[in-house]
């Protein structure tokens, strides 16, 4: 019997894949790494093995990974030299422990000198997992269309949905999409040895289109309103996020005004069988008028 593991299970990436892998294979052979093993009490409710994991103990890891087969990584949430610290750590103890697969959640397009600098993590991540010779599973995930929500509240308060994005056309997915193909590729990871996979929506979205549908979907006067950059920036600190957030949101849309993240794959849809979900139906649903 194969061990399948999920590092993160408690997060919000992490609880979707676990969710749709239990719909695939036997609770028996799932097990999850978690740093706070008390909030997984739901999961081993379901017969599920958890486990103590925390990406700045390699030897903790170790012992998480011991005796797994296949490990999906979900990438961690923190500045650039701390997650790729923690990263090689994880795949470190992976290797050390006898893991035979791992899938890893990058991004789409990673590159060192991305201006959207949480680029320059993945792109670490992914060579080192290929120097480890480990097999890997990479899944370079487009932006998710859940993030794009957050903008929301405001735009039904003042009419502007609000962002530096010019006619920049984005590949939002659903991280629900994305989580079910993490977990259609564990379930069944020899299909998918040494592949790397571009996850993207549908089509390039802009943000005009987006205060559109929303506007359809609320039934409320909502234009897109083209901020500048540092205005930008200024409201992400006021909301309280660390510099490092605010500078790689910032240059996600500088990236995208470039057109890094307007190529659409179709691969997405050839893993899971049928096309991604919209960010029309995904935004329609989410605010209760699909």
């Amino acid at each position: 019997m194969m061990k399948k593991l999920i590092t993160g299970a408690t997060g919000q990436f992490g609880t979707l894949a676990l969710s749709h892998l239990s719909t695939r294979i036997p609770a028996g052979e799932i097990v999850v790494s978690v740093r706070n093993p008390d909030k997984a009490a739901d999961i081993r409710a379901n017969g599920i093995e958890v486990r103590q994991g925390d990406f700045d103990d390699q030897t903790l890891m170790e012992q998480a990974f011991a005796g797994i087969d296949v490990a999906l990584i979900v990438s961690a949430e923190a500045d650039n030299e701390t997650r790729i610290r923690q990263h090689r750590t994880a795949i470190t103890a992976a290797k050390n422990a006898g893991v035979k697969h791992v899938i890893y959640t990058s991004v789409i397009d990673p590159r060192a000198d991305s201006a959207f600098t949480y680029s320059a993590i993945h792109a670490d991540t992914e060579a080192f997992i290929k120097q480890s010779g480990l097999t890997y599973t990479i899944l370079r995930n487009s932006f998710y269309a859940d993030l794009l929500l957050g903008g929301v509240p405001h735009a039904l308060e003042t009419g502007q949905y609000a962002a530096p994005a010019g006619n920049a056309g984005i590949t939002y997915i659903p991280r629900n999409d994305l989580a079910e193909i993490a977990a259609i590729i564990l379930a069944n990871p020899a299909e998918h040895a040494n592949k790397t996979y571009d996850l993207t929506g549908t089509k390039a979205i802009t943000h005009a289109k987006i205060a559109a549908i929303i506007a359809s979907a609320t039934g409320k006067d909502i234009a897109f309103a083209d901020l500048p950059g540092d205005v930008y920036e200024g409201i992400l600190r006021s909301l309280g996020l660390p510099e490092h957030a605010v500078i790689a949101v910032a240059g996600l849309y500088l990236a995208a005004k470039n057109g890094d993240y307007a190529t659409v794959s179709t691969d997405a849809a050839s893993i899971l069988g049928r096309q991604p979900q919209s960010v029309d139906d995904f935004l329609k649903h989410a605010l209760n008028k699909g």
